[in-house]
């Protein structure tokens, strides 16, 4: 269980909102939660805006402020600098899930693309997004790529539709992984 030595308010990408969700349900994370919009890193500008405003907004006294992403935005580092927020120890989001070492270990199987429920639930609203933003062809992503694959944690049910639709878009087959919510509660308990 997660027992802050401070009051902390975490700031956290949409991407972790069920799973964190849940574990405030089980009673193993205990601290205020803001989530912002999952798909804000296909635009580094935008990404940048919401956390500053939510940074900004949320600066207290004797609050540490701790921040969900991985280097999701090339200035993370100097943007958590400037109100002396700290951010979770992985590289990203699947990282969160697993750790760097799987992800190597994976990836030494097959070149692949790693993705959570939530983001294969939600590709098509962030392809989207980036599509809007920059008229950006996101098949081309997957040329080097031999396989998905989906963390799942049992706690978010996958849209079968939606990993279908998936494959089909990017011409791979999609292998599902299950995991445990272990890795994220070490990481946040080392936040």
């Amino acid at each position: 269980m997660i027992m802050p030595g401070e009051p902390a308010l975490f700031i956290s990408c949409g991407i972790f909102k069920e799973e964190i969700e849940y574990l405030i349900s089980k009673n193993k994370f205990k601290d205020r939660v803001i989530f912002l919009d999952a798909a804000l890193h296909v635009n580094y500008d935008r990404l940048q805006a919401s956390l500053v405003d939510a940074l900004e907004a949320n600066r207290t006294k004797g609050v540490a402020l701790k921040v969900l992403y991985g280097h999701c935005h090339p200035k993370i580092m100097e943007i958590l600098g400037r109100y002396g927020a700290t951010r979770l120890g992985a590289g990203n989001c699947l990282e969160a899930f697993v750790g760097h070492d799987e992800i190597e270990r994976l990836n030494n199987e097959a070149t692949s693309f790693f993705l959570s429920a939530g983001w294969i639930n939600s590709w098509e609203t962030m392809f989207e997004a980036g599509k809007k933003d920059f008229d950006f062809d996101f098949r081309s992503m997957f040329e080097h790529y031999k396989r998905i694959v989906v963390f799942d944690t049992g706690v978010i049910p996958l849209n079968e539709d939606k990993v279908k639709k998936f494959s089909e878009f990017t011409g791979l087959p999609v292998e599902r992984m299950s995991i445990t919510l272990d890795h994220l509660i070490g990481l946040l308990e080392d936040l």
